[in-house]
């Protein structure tokens, strides 16, 4: 009877994703709503060292287009879009600085995520043919996505984060 059970829990796990259930209409315990808050954390925090400082220096002239890793921070984005399911609010993480509006105003949330992805690959785009205008042109919009969600400097918070 058990294995009967367990074979049609799991068949239908198999069905919902097979159709598309997104990952953001499944609930996380509470421990792993720890844990995923943690991780969008971390990957914020390295966002700027690991590829915006970069792009900065070289909008501004002072550092190499070459070295600019647009696509990667790009990726980088796109994971971060997958790490808010439902749950992983302050309600299962309560030290987590994102808002309840990023839940609650999924759309806009998403919308400042993609503006920041297009403006983001934009600037690679302007980095990889050495266009210093073009980068220059395009880092104001890429700063401007930025406070899309932060909406100022670190510890101003923003519209989906709480301040520090």
């Amino acid at each position: 009877m058990i294995r009967i059970v367990s074979a049609c829990a799991l068949a239908g796990i198999v069905l919902l994703a097979a159709q598309g259930v997104p990952p953001q209409a499944q609930t996380v315990p509470a421990q792993g709503a720890k844990e995923i808050a943690k991780a969008r954390e971390d990957l914020m925090k390295r966002m700027w060292p690991d590829y915006y400082r970069d792009m900065s220096q070289a909008a501004k002239g002072a550092g190499d287009p070459k070295a600019v890793k647009a696509a990667e921070a790009v990726a980088q984005l796109k994971k971060f879009a997958t790490m808010f399911p439902p749950g992983s609010g302050r309600e299962g993480a309560p030290d987590t600085r994102a808002k309840p509006e990023v839940w609650s105003q999924r759309a806009d949330f998403d919308a400042a995520l993609d503006s920041l992805v297009k403006e983001t690959t934009a600037f690679g785009a302007a980095a990889a043919a050495g266009n210093a205008d073009a980068m220059k042109a395009s880092w104001a919009k890429v700063a401007e996505a930025c406070g899309g969600c932060h909406g100022g400097p670190s510890k101003s918070g923003g519209k989906f984060r709480f301040e520090e």
